[in-house]
């Protein structure tokens, strides 16, 4: 563009673009490839720049991950009312426990006499969903002392959950209410620890072992696919003697 004989340098109308993806949207860091992130487009009527000569864009090969060394992210040309677009779709699936965000470089040129040039960068910032499922760190047998009181604690169990934010990472503990579950009388479990504690005082001579399943939940509605929107879990078998 020139304005009072000055040439107007800048071509592209958006210098910041902050972007955030979560499990409600249509992009998540599970997605298809193809999906577009961005759409670019330059000041005013195509080039902004007198004879309207067409522009071009290419997205700036970086040093690293976050800058798309990767190429996770390429871009696609696409014409609209008379305007030459920019959509930066992306290549590959993107992890937020991997790389929570990336710093893109666009450039656009024109190809008129006066030859201009002018850069963007675009921060993409991803949201962490809830994808990881929580992974029970042991599967043990424990021993309950015959005679033991009420309330004795027979162990500990752990689960890890590798989402990267609360309460996605947040794990909680429960004793599985099912009539499969044939301990689930005679054990209790905290929440939030995984304690496991006695509810009754254990004979051997009524019976010698108990199985025991235990879940573990994270604290959000999965992302994961057909999950209905209920939380990842896991569950754990113990033997107890």
């Amino acid at each position: 563009m020139v304005t009072n004989g000055t040439v107007n340098r800048s071509i592209l109308l958006l210098k910041y673009i902050s972007f955030c993806f979560n499990s409600n949207s249509n992009i998540t860091s599970r997605h298809y490839s193809g999906s577009v992130f961005v759409a670019l487009k330059p000041n005013g009527h195509s080039s902004g720049i007198e004879g309207n000569p067409t522009v071009f864009y290419r997205l700036m090969p970086g040093s690293t991950a976050q800058t798309n060394k990767l190429h996770t992210f390429y871009l696609q040309q696409r014409p609209d009312n008379g305007d030459t677009w920019a959509d930066i779709k992306v290549n590959h699936p993107l992890d937020f426990e991997t790389i929570k965000e990336y710093n893109l470089t666009v450039r656009v040129e024109n190809n008129g006499a006066q030859q201009l040039a002018s850069e963007a960068t675009v921060y993409i910032q991803l949201e962490d969903v809830n994808d990881e499922i929580p992974l029970f760190t042991e599967r043990e047998q424990e021993t309950v002392l015959e005679g033991e009181p009420i309330g004795t604690k027979v162990t500990q169990v752990n689960a890890i959950d590798k989402d990267g934010t609360f309460p996605n990472n947040q794990v909680y503990y429960y004793i599985v209410d099912s009539p499969r579950n044939e301990g689930k009388d005679f054990f209790e479990i905290n929440l939030q620890s995984g304690e496991i504690f006695t509810k009754v005082v254990f004979d051997r001579e009524k019976q010698g072992a108990y199985a025991l399943e235990v879940e573990a939940r994270d604290g959000a509605p999965s992302a994961r696919p057909n999950s209905n929107q209920q939380p990842n879990s896991a569950l754990l078998r113990l033997r107890g003697v």
